[in-house]
């Protein structure tokens, strides 16, 4: 008498088990890839969006982008109100530089910081500067350095 031929279950069972698992291990990554793109997406349009923001207030108050600081200090309103500009600036870079780290970025950033380093380092406060991520942290540390450096009149 032969003994009874196995199924196809006990045959293919350990091998159709490893095969589920395999896939659930490819979805879960394909999960996680798709979380991490979506993020990454998310902060790319966020940070374009906080500079377009910027970009407008140039437009709307010109007279803010390369400052009378003595008239501004004069007006307590307008002293408010640039001051709030450039934390809107500081705040644009910081979330531009937070994706895109490049050097044309930090070139736009020294481009439009040169005209409030006398604010930045005579009255804006440095404790300040914890409000933003490290990498404006850092330029803004260089940027005093500067102000630390230049002769004065």
């Amino acid at each position: 008498m032969e003994p009874p031929k196995p199924s196809f279950a006990s045959r293919h069972g350990n091998t159709a088990q490893i095969a589920s698992a395999v896939v659930a291990a490819a979805a879960l990554v394909f999960v996680a890839y798709q979380v991490w793109s979506i993020r990454a997406n998310a902060r790319i349009a966020t940070a374009r969006q906080v500079y377009m923001s910027y970009s407008e207030s140039q437009l709307r108050y010109s007279d803010l982008v390369e400052p009378d600081l003595a008239t501004l200090r004069s007006n307590p309103t307008e002293w408010v109100r640039y001051k709030n500009f450039v934390a809107h600036m500081l705040f644009a870079y910081d979330e531009i530089l937070g994706v895109y780290d490049e050097p044309e970025w930090r070139r736009s950033f020294e481009e439009d910081v040169r005209f409030h380093l006398p604010y930045i380092c005579a009255d804006m406060p440095a404790a300040l500067d914890d409000t933003y991520f490290a990498k404006m942290r850092a330029l803004l540390k260089a940027e005093r350095a500067k102000c630390a450096a230049a002769p004065k009149t």
